[in-house]
C-alpha cells in the first residue's frame, strides 16, 4: 500500500513539473519578445529555469516575464525536492523491510538456511568459504530476535546474505523466499528445543515446492531418520552420530578425531571436495587416478562416489505403517513425487589400487 501511495505521489507530481514546463514555456514565449518567441528556446529555458537559477544565456526582460520566472524557479525548487524525496525515501524504505526481512526475495539458485542455533555463524562461514566463486546467495528464515539477526547481517556485510523473517514451515514464507527456484536448503534444528516434526514437515513443503531443490535437514532424535528419508530429504545430520563418534575417537584414535576436526574447521586449509573424473580416467585404475590428481595439484583421493538410480523407498523405510508415515507419503503425492524410486548417491572410500573406473563416478578428495 505504502509503495503504490509514493509511486502515485512521484506520478503527480512528475505531471505536475511537466504541465508548469509546458505551460511556462508557452506563456514567456507569448509575454517576451525576441529569442523566447521560438518554442525550442521557450522549453529549454522553462526547463532549465524549474531545476535550476537558469544559465543567464537567456533572460526575460519585462515584468510580467520576471514574475513568471520567479514563479517558476520557485515551483521547481518545490517540485525537484518532492522528486527527490520521494525517490529516497523509497529505497529507504525498501532498504528498511529488507532488513527485517518483510521483502520478497527475487532471487535463483539460491541457498535458503531454515531457522537458528548457536552454530549459525560457523555455519554462515563454511557455506562462504566453500562456495568462493560459485553463484549461490544465501537467504536466512526464521523468526529469531531482531537484534541477532542484525548482528548477523552486520558481521556478513560484505556478503550477499539475505533474510526473511517468518516460520519457515509455512508456505507463504518460503515463497516469499523463492524457494521453488533455490538450489538448497539446510534446516537447522535447535537443540534446546526439539523441532523434528518440525523439521520434516518442512521437508516435505520443500520438496512439494520443487522436485529439483536438495534438502539437507538436521534432527535430535536419530530415530526420527526413517520419517525424513520418506520425506525425500537428501541428506540428514544428526548430532548424536557425531558426538558418540568423536567421543569414541578421543578415546580410541585421539589422533584421527583431532585430523577430523581439522578436516571440517571451516577456517583450516585442508577439506574435503568432490569433483568429476576427466573422461581420459575412465577405465583407469583408482591407482593411476590417484598419482594423476596428487601429481597435478597435490590432492588426495579418498574414494569415489556416483548416483544410485531407482532405488525404492520402501528398501530404505521401517515396516510400520504409523500415521506420519501416511501423512508423508499423502504429501509426497500431492507433490508429485515418486513413492517407488528415487537416486541415491553411493560412496566408496580406498578402493583397491586395481578398481576400474566407471562413467558415471566422481572422485571425493582431500586438499
Amino acid at each position: 500500500m505504502l509503495k503504490k501511495y509514493k509511486n502515485n505521489q512521484l506520478t503527480k507530481v512528475i505531471l505536475t513539473i511537466l504541465i508548469i514546463w509546458t505551460l511556462g514555456a508557452l506563456m514567456i514565449s507569448a509575454i517576451e519578445p525576441g529569442s523566447f518567441k521560438k518554442i525550442s528556446n521557450s522549453l529549454w529555458w522553462a526547463i532549465v529555469t524549474m531545476t535550476t537559477v537558469g544559465y543567464g544565456d537567456m533572460a526575460p526582460t519585462t515584468i510580467p516575464g520576471r514574475i513568471l520566472a520567479v514563479f517558476i524557479m520557485l515551483t521547481g525548487i518545490v517540485l525537484v525536492a518532492i522528486v527527490t524525496a520521494t525517490i529516497s525515501s523509497s529505497f529507504i524504505t525498501k532498504k528498511i523491510m529488507e532488513g527485517k526481512g518483510l521483502e520478497k526475495i527475487n532471487l535463483k539458485n539460491h541457498i535458503i538456511v531454515c531457522g537458528w542455533n548457536l552454530n549459525i555463524i560457523n555455519l554462515l562461514k563454511g557455506l562462504i568459504n566453500s562456495l568462493n566463486n560459485k553463484q549461490h546467495e544465501i537467504v536466512l528464515i526464521n523468526d529469531h530476535h531482531q537484534n541477532d539477526i542484525d548482528n548477523i547481517m552486520t558481521y556478513f556485510q560484505n556478503n550477499s546474505i539475505k533474510y526473511v523473517r517468518g516460520d519457515y514451515a509455512e508456505d507463504s514464507i518460503l515463497n516469499k523466499a523463492n524457494a521453488h527456484q533455490a538450489s538448497y536448503a539446510v534446516i537447522l534444528n535447535d537443540t534446546t528445543n526439539n523441532n523434528d516434526e518440525k523439521v520434516i514437515l518442512t521437508t516435505l513443503t520443500l520438496k512439494k515446492l520443487s522436485n529439483k531443490i536438495k534438502v539437507i535437514a538436521q534432527i535430535n532424535d536419530k530415530n526420527k531418520k526413517p520419517f525424513l528419508k520418506r520425506a525425500n530429504a537428501d541428506a540428514i545430520l544428526s548430532g548424536d552420530d557425531y558426538n558418540s563418534f568423536m567421543a569414541i575417537s578421543h578415546i580410541s584414535e585421539p589422533s584421527s578425531a583431532q585430523a577430523i576436526k581439522n578436516i571440517i574447521d571451516t577456517s583450516s586449509e585442508n577439506s574435503i571436495m568432490s569433483q568429476q573424473i576427466p573422461n581420459e580416467y575412465i577405465g583407469k585404475t583408482f591407482k593411476e587416478l590417484h598419482s594423476f590428481f596428487l601429481n597435478e595439484n597435490g590432492t588426495i583421493c579418498l574414494g569415489l562416489f556416483n548416483k544410485q538410480e531407482n532405488m525404492g523407498i520402501s528398501d530404505i523405510l521401517s515396516s510400520d505403517n504409523s500415521a506420519l508415515d501416511q501423512f508423508i507419503e499423502k504429501k509426497l503425492k500431492q507433490a508429485g513425487h515418486s513413492l517407488e524410486e528415487h537416486n541415491k548417491v553411493n560412496i566408496i572410500l580406498n578402493p583397491d589400487k586395481n578398481y576400474t573406473i566407471q562413467k558415471g563416478q566422481g572422485v571425493i578428495l582431500l586438499k
